[in-house]
């Protein structure tokens, strides 16, 4: 990691360079920046952001704005004035993936995240962390402890993306890491009193909080707004001797200071004294979040990389990452998160793969290699998404996304199984269509044949994916159960979705192998076959060299008809469903007939 110690005397600014605790040759460096340049910087972007929440708030006006291209400028600006020609050729060269800023209570509101070195944002490179006036520090971490995690949601019962956030989470979590490593408790409303809060957050190693901050001229006199008026006040929550390792705050202002002073910064002050409460780590935001989905899917994603074994700096850049790429590109949500404390800090000392989301889903590689009912489902579902249409129908095209990898997976797997000659009956004619749970109650039976007999399968991959994946492929079963019965209340559906799309795209993520086994119609002489794949399906000749020959030794045996065909391991199945041409284009399409179709129960507008 490397350690960048900033001191400011009047306008001067003083550097001291650590890598790994260590000095280097940068030491006692200077640059001079007055004040007003700093305010003016500040201000710049602070209009950008009232600009990026205005745009998304109001999605119907028309405004000619490239916001994040006016943040690059205003970065690259600010970084070349205020850092010395040796501290941007450290940062440029250094190798090291964390930066830990020390800085004096001065520098306190800069967002060192929107720096920019004129290549990418310093939050698109690094980890970053900050300290203000204070040594880093390295708590002592214990191995193979549960975690024991406590929601705090909306005390004052008036912002309902807070109440759903702290929900749409509790649920996630529940869902994905096991019951030994995560102890999780939820509390919201009227009923989080502060008797109640301070005997709940003693021993908890994480408390993720969505509300109103109260602040005020003292930093220990400010803390979480509670119903009624009342306040957790931080000297509160210091005298309980809490030993948490990171908090979490997702909150709207409740009064603002409008001292423009640059060691007044709200909330630095606010994050400053819970560090000083004795709290290891603390993520919060640079300004005021939006109340809105993005909010809660951004809070979801760390908290995936934080149980996968990430560090917690690790966790905020993945989830910056993942937001600067598929959030509109007005949107700043990624700019808005910083961390205080040390980016390197793990809540884990051993590796514990609790659940396999590590990487981020490329949006891509679905649309353009995943078998063409997949990829055409997931393509709706985005353009849906993008265009800001209803809750009811990003729900009604994530179910048909769901239904497809039910369709393509399940047929697979049927396929697999019966070129083995394992004699199970195939659903695959409107006359014997099965429910959703009873297609995947097959499935699993397929699986477990697999699985008891020692049968290697053209699914190598994937059949241990589905194994890990069953618990949440018949939660979502159950969803769609209670959608076609219309038991899901209008005010639900948006926490569904948020849910409903998390275990969605971890499942495409998971399910790879999807990306390797080929659904193909063989041709009937020397023409190429026509593959599945992609949104736009199209004639290709086998693609890996050296086994073309192979392959079609095999094919000749399959002329006219579908398979499965996984090319690198020389492996062609018949594919037990059907295709049709579609009049009205005359392009191919599969049809999967053993699978009775998803009705949604509330009708769509």
């Amino acid at each position: 990691m490397l350690s960048l110690i900033i001191d400011r005397v009047g306008n001067v600014n003083i550097f001291n360079v650590l890598e790994d605790n260590l000095p280097v040759e940068e030491s006692h460096i200077q640059s001079t920046l007055d004040d007003d340049l700093i305010f003016e910087y500040l201000g710049e972007v602070e209009r950008l952001v009232h600009v990026s929440q205005s745009v998304l708030s109001n999605p119907n006006q028309i405004l000619n704005a490239d916001i994040l291209q006016d943040l690059k400028v205003l970065g690259e600006t600010f970084y070349q004035q205020f850092f010395p020609l040796s501290i941007i050729e450290k940062l440029k060269n250094t190798t090291r993936h964390s930066i830990h800023f020390n800085i004096d209570p001065a520098l306190a509101l800069i967002p060192w995240e929107l720096l920019h070195d004129g290549a990418s944002f310093l939050s698109d490179k690094f980890r970053i962390g900050k300290t203000i006036r204070g040594g880093l520090h390295r708590p002592t971490r214990h191995e193979n402890r549960k975690i024991k995690m406590l929601i705090i949601a909306d005390p004052t019962e008036d912002l309902p993306h807070a109440q759903k956030e702290g929900e749409v989470l509790f649920s996630v979590l529940s869902q994905k890491v096991p019951t030994h490593l995560l102890e999780l408790e939820f509390i919201g409303g009227k009923q989080v009193t502060k008797l109640k809060l301070l005997s709940l957050i003693k021993d908890k190693h994480i408390i993720h909080y969505s509300g109103h901050l109260h602040f005020s001229d003292d930093s220990l006199e400010n803390g979480w707004l509670l119903s009624d008026g009342k306040v957790l006040k931080a000297r509160e929550i210091k005298s309980t001797g809490i030993d948490t390792d990171l908090v979490f705050s997702n909150s709207c202002m409740s009064a603002k200071s409008t001292v423009k002073k640059l060691n007044t910064n709200i909330m630095n002050q606010y994050a400053g004294a819970f560090l000083t409460a004795g709290i290891k780590t603390f993520v919060g935001t640079n300004w005021e979040i939006l109340d809105n989905e993005r909010t809660i899917d951004f809070t979801v994603r760390f908290y995936t990389f934080l149980f996968s074994d990430k560090s917690v700096g690790e966790s905020l850049f993945l989830s910056k990452e993942f937001a600067r790429r598929n959030y509109h590109a007005n949107d700043l949500t990624w700019a808005n998160y910083a961390l205080y404390g040390n980016p390197d800090f793990s809540m884990f000392v051993k590796e514990r793969r609790n659940f396999h989301s590590t990487k981020i889903l490329n949006p891509t590689t679905v649309l353009e290699f995943y078998p063409t009912p997949i990829a055409v489902a997931y393509s709706k579902f985005i353009n849906s998404h993008k265009s800001k249409s209803i809750g009811k129908n990003n729900i009604l095209n994530l179910a048909k996304l769901f239904e497809a990898i039910s369709q393509v997976v399940g047929m697979m797997v049927f396929s697999d199984h019966a070129a083995h000659a394992m004699n199970k009956s195939i659903p695959n004619n409107p006359d014997d269509a099965v429910s959703l749970r009873k297609w995947w109650e097959l499935v699993y039976g397929c699986v477990w044949d697999f699985q008891k007999l020692k049968i290697s399968s053209i699914l190598e991959l994937a059949l241990p994916v589905l194994h890990e994946q069953k618990e949440t492929i018949f939660k979502i079963v159950g969803w769609m159960e209670a959608w076609e019965r219309e038991e899901i209340k209008e005010e639900e559906i948006e926490s569904y979705q948020i849910i409903l799309q998390f275990f969605l795209e971890n499942m495409l993520l998971e399910f790879s192998e999807l990306e390797r086994v080929s659904i193909l119609l063989v041709s009937e002489n020397q023409n190429p076959h026509f593959y599945f794949k992609g949104t736009k399906p199209t004639y290709l000749f086998p693609s890996s060299p050296g086994t073309k020959d192979k392959l079609q030794e095999q094919f000749f045996k399959h002329k006219g008809n579908l398979v499965l065909v996984h090319e690198s391991r020389k492996v062609v199945v018949p594919f037990l469903t059907y295709f049709k041409e579609r009049k009205e284009t005359g392009e191919l399409e599969l049809v999967f007939n053993g699978l009775m179709p998803f009705v949604s129960g509330a009708k769509q507008s």
